[in-house]
């Protein structure tokens, strides 16, 4: 028999009938092997016993569901299946910044996709830590690259007015770019401090040391970015985010 959810415990039938299920009816599992939770929506198959439904299985999941294969993502779920496929998204879109024009889009995305997933797991897990340091670590990073921009600004506006004959005017903005660029550093480690303390928790909940890694080649392949080897670096790290996303198959609570 096919239908549709109704609602939590009750499905309407092709022929307008309603039956009573429980979770433990649905046999339907994702890639992991966990449960799949039908909602509101989705259409469904299953056996009639009586007035109740048995053995379900979802054929098709409305709206934000995808189902593929068994794989279940729900964007308002916090199963680990949907948390693994926004962590690869997010490692993966990144490097796709190298398209020009297009290239940022896809880097806004992947951060988007990664900020999704570490709040889905911080509420999974129960971490008070995790999601309120990687908010920092955005934070501390965009301020600290908009205080550098602003600083090597004012150097070149006290360059322009020193060759320009205005030694003083020249000389403050000098002193201001100076102070801004040493602000911009300092939110720069900071923002890494904060990065590291992200990564770190998300080896110890998941038990995969190459998110660790992923960090340690990122600060790597930035310190060295103005060599070739650099940017080898980062699409290594890269490489090793998205394999910690996709071995991400259980977490331990915080």
């Amino acid at each position: 028999m096919k239908g549709t959810v109704l609602g939590p415990g009750v499905i309407l039938s092709t022929d307008e009938q309603r039956y009573a299920y429980l979770e433990e009816d649905v046999k339907s599992v994702t890639a992991n092997g966990a449960t799949v939770t039908i909602r509101q929506g989705d259409e469904v198959d299953f056996v009639v016993d009586g007035q109740n439904a048995k053995e379900i299985y979802l054929t098709k999941a409305k709206s934000l569901n995808i189902n593929f294969d068994n794989l279940n993502f729900d964007l308002k779920s916090n199963d680990l299946s949907t948390i693994r496929t926004l962590g690869l998204a997010g490692s993966a879109l990144p490097i796709l910044g190298v398209i020009p024009f297009l290239g940022i889009v896809f880097v806004i995305a992947g951060f988007i996709c990664i900020l999704l997933a570490i709040f889905k797991l911080s509420n999974k897990v129960g971490s008070l830590t995790l999601k309120k340091n990687y908010v920092l670590y955005l934070v501390a990073t965009v301020a600290s690259s908009i205080l550098i921009f602003l600083g090597m600004t004012m150097g070149v506006f006290a360059f322009i007015n020193a060759g320009a004959g205005y030694g003083n005017a020249g000389g403050v903005s000098m002193v201001i770019g100076v102070i801004l660029g040493i602000a911009g550093l300092i939110g720069v480690i900071y923002g890494f401090f904060k990065e590291f303390q992200v990564y770190n928790e998300l080896s110890s909940i998941s038990g995969d040391k190459f998110f660790l890694y992923y960090f340690i080649g990122t600060v790597v392949g930035v310190l060295t970015a103005a060599i070739i080897i650099g940017y080898v670096i980062l699409l290594a790290a890269f490489i090793m985010q998205i394999i910690a996303w996709y071995r991400l198959k259980e977490v331990k609570a915080a």
